[in-house]
């Protein structure tokens, strides 16, 4: 096989992209040769390390929680909860509740199952939404661990009671918190809960309730999905450029 057709079948062949991506010493041979004999340019060169570095970013979880279970009787989900890896350690908590719902601030709850060694202090950088109004310095003025949610089973961990919003702000339609914890990890938590109200934005609704998820979903980075594109579609056309000529 020559070394044209071997750049085929490197870069055109799925299969043989993920040998490649699976023993980087095949691949940077390959890729020497392909330079030196000028069948590769350095935006190939490029395209190819932003496909290497989406592949190891992926090794980064996501898991999403649906709120579809709830005490008040109401279908469908109120929300969701996603647990993202943000660093050693750690990891980001994104609620975002659907339309006609709201996060329950002073008095509220925020409950997690799944992981170990949360602390009352693991939570920092509390952050909300209540329509177009967006505020920090948030706190859980509480933290209580083996808590029961509403009649929808015990949680292992529990942040509550929601402090600092604008005065005469008491719900939220998006929060965002951080938890540290030795050893935590997205892929840790198996269900989450939270303390809810029946009206969008800051004023609460009419009704409170408890809504928690079922099991968990993986959520594919986008940021990992946009950059592998961005490699395979850069790596597709220039090698094809490349060997037409």
């Amino acid at each position: 096989m020559t070394d044209k057709e071997a750049v085929k079948v490197a870069f055109f062949n799925s299969s043989s992209v993920l040998i490649v991506l699976q023993n980087p010493c095949c691949l940077s041979v390959t890729l020497w040769r392909c330079v030196v004999r000028g069948y590769v340019t350095r935006s190939l060169v490029i395209s190819i390390v932003l496909l290497l570095i989406a592949s190891s970013s992926a090794l980064a979880d996501s898991v999403s929680f649906n709120l579809t279970s709830n005490n008040l009787m109401i279908p469908g989900s109120v929300g969701t909860v996603m647990i993202t890896d943000s660093g050693m350690n750690q990891v980001t908590v994104t609620i975002t509740m659907n339309a006609g719902f709201s996060l329950k601030l002073d008095g509220g709850d925020v409950a997690f199952n799944g992981p170990s060694g949360l602390m009352s202090g693991s939570a920092s950088g509390v952050a909300g939404t209540a329509g177009l109004i967006g505020f920090a310095g948030l706190t859980f003025k509480q933290f209580h661990t083996d808590h029961e949610m509403g009649g929808l089973g015990k949680f292992s961990f529990d942040y509550a009671n929601i402090q600092g919003a604008p005065n005469g702000t008491v719900s939220a339609d998006t929060l965002t918190f951080v938890l540290t914890a030795p050893g935590l990890t997205a892929s840790q938590f198996t269900g989450a809960a939270i303390h809810f109200c029946t009206a969008s934005g800051g004023g609460c609704g009419p009704n409170t309730g408890f809504a928690a998820s079922g099991p968990p979903a993986s959520v594919p980075e986008p940021g990992t999905l946009s950059m592998m594109g961005a490699g395979l579609i850069g790596m597709a056309g220039l090698v094809r450029r490349r060997i037409r000529r």
